[in-house]
Formats: structure tokens, sequence, C-alpha cells
């Protein structure tokens, strides 16, 4: 990562640079330029990995009319790992925008956790059997058709292995709660002894409530529990309260600071901190005002001259 960093840095940072790469890569070339990469930003490593894997033959061109070194690029085993970790970091930018944007319930981001981890058990199956039918960049590189290629796809495969504990141990608090999800998102067909003992029958009494199961095939799981009585099932509606006050990912926070920066510039100086709250309050709710109705129920206005 840190090699391609250093190439690209070095043919965006000038401008005669970054024109005479742009006339490398040809009106042939599906990408006309490569990217920045931003630290920050794992989304971003992503996509100047795969941009700079697509382009590695006219930018390997182009360092050598510049007089550069191009050891790297005749590094067959520094082209295989930087193809293998294109489609690894490719697979890891899926799961992070799964993980991203509003309204999404716990278990939910729990789930595309578990299928990310059974794609990793699939992976390191596939590459211990020389598979490399996901793997689309490596298979471009690597035929595997030699014992070295071999070796490098087991040593591929310990990478994944320890990329999938990785998961499991981060999310290993999530998974002692897997049977308070299951009776949250599929109330009507989990198991009644795998719930608590304070649970179990008042579950009973709702699996057997045929309104209620009417009510969950035809309305969203956010609007089902609005139907839950709580006088006769005050325990699973605290259980699905909790549920839904469980922050799953920090998307509300970082998109509030956002527009905290973009409200509060330099521009506008003069906003309090009460004005700033207001602004924020009306920036992240969801709640739109009927300005009409809000203007016709007022005695006297002033009407625009």
């Amino acid at each position: 990562m840190q090699a391609v960093i250093k190439i690209v840095n070095f043919i965006r940072s000038k401008a005669l640079n970054h024109r005479s790469s742009g006339d490398v890569g040809g009106s042939g070339c599906e990408y006309g330029d490569v990217l920045y990469h931003q630290e920050i930003r794992w989304l971003s490593r992503g996509k100047v990995l795969k941009r700079f894997f697509d382009l590695r033959v006219e930018i390997k061109q182009f360092i050598e009319e510049k007089g550069g070194d191009v050891q790297l690029f005749l590094d067959e085993k520094w082209l295989w790992d930087l193809a293998f970790l294109v489609d690894i970091t490719s697979l890891l930018n899926t799961l992070n925008l799964q993980l991203q944007g509003k309204e999404h319930l716990v278990y939910q981001l729990y789930d595309n956790i578990k299928a990310f981890e059974q794609k990793l058990q699939l992976l390191e199956r596939q590459l211990k059997a020389g598979n490399l039918v996901h793997f689309s960049s490596l298979k471009e590189v690597n035929t595997g058709t030699n014992s070295a290629a071999r070796e490098i796809n087991a040593e591929y495969a310990v990478f994944v292995r320890d990329l999938l504990q990785e998961f499991q141990s981060r999310f290993s608090d999530f998974s002692a709660s897997e049977n308070d999800f299951s009776l949250f998102s599929h109330p009507f067909s989990c198991k009644v002894d795998d719930v608590p003992e304070e649970l179990q029958m008042q579950l009973v009494e709702l699996q057997c409530d045929s309104v209620l199961k009417e009510k969950y095939s035809t309305v969203p799981l956010q609007d089902f529990y609005k139907y839950v009585d709580s006088d006769k099932y005050p325990a699973i509606r605290k259980c699905a309260q909790r549920m839904f006050s469980l922050f799953g990912s920090t998307y509300i926070c970082e998109q509030t600071f956002s527009l905290m920066k973009l409200n509060k510039s330099r521009l506008r100086g003069s906003l309090s901190d009460s004005h700033l709250l207001d602004v924020l309050y009306l920036s992240v709710s969801q709640l739109r005002p009927d300005v009409e109705k809000i203007m016709r129920s007022k005695e006297q206005f002033q009407t625009s001259h």
C-alpha cells in the first residue's frame, strides 16, 4: 500500500506528471486517471488500489519514460500481493457500504457481519484448494499452476483465516446477543426454549395471536411493535425497545458533526451555541413542518413586496 501511495503521489503531485500520465493511458484505457489516496477514508484506499491495479501497465510505461525505478512491477510476488489486496479490500468496501446509512437496526447490521464471516470461511477453503473464482484480480496475475503459486495461495488462506478470527473476536459481544436479535426480528418463528424464562409465557401467547401474526406479515418491523399491547406483553415490548435503542453504527453521530461543520463556518461566526443547537435539531430531525398551515393559522403576517 505504501508503494502504491508513493507512486500515486508522484503522478498527482506535479501538474506536468499528471498531464503526462494521462497521455500514457491513452484513449483505449478503461480508466483515464489515477485517484488520490486519502488516509482517513478506507473506501478511498480501496478505490485507489483498484484503479492502480487496472492501470498498472500504463503506470509502468509512464515511470519508465520518466527514468524511474520499475522493479516493483517486475516482481511477480509483489504483483500477486497487490492483486490479493485489491480483492480483499473490495470485499471489505462492500461490507463497509452495507453498514452505512440511516435507519439500520442493529440485528440487520449483525446479519451483514455474519454473512461476511461466512464469506471469509468460503474464501479460506477455496484458497487452500487453489480456487481463485472469487479473486478476479489475483486470478488475472496468478494462474496457480506451479508450486510457488500454490504456496502463496496457502499464505493468503492464512491471512483470510486471521482476518476471520479478528472479526469473530471484535464482534463477540454481538454473538452473545444473537438470541435477543432472533426474538426481536422473528418473534413468531423464534424457539421458546431459546429466550429468557421471563419472556417464555408471553412469547407463547404472542405466537398464538393470529391478529398480531397478520400484522407482522403486512407491516414493517419498525411499525409492528406499535401493535403489541404493552399491558399484555410488557417484557416483549421492553425487549423490543432495547433493540430499537441500540446504536448499530456511528453514522448518525458522524452526520451530525458534518452538519455542524457546514453550519458553523467562519462566514457564520455570529451563531451562538443555542442557535447552533436549533439548527442541528432541524437538520437531523425527520419531521417536516407544514409551513403553509402554520402561516394560515396566524391572524396577520407580513407578505413579501
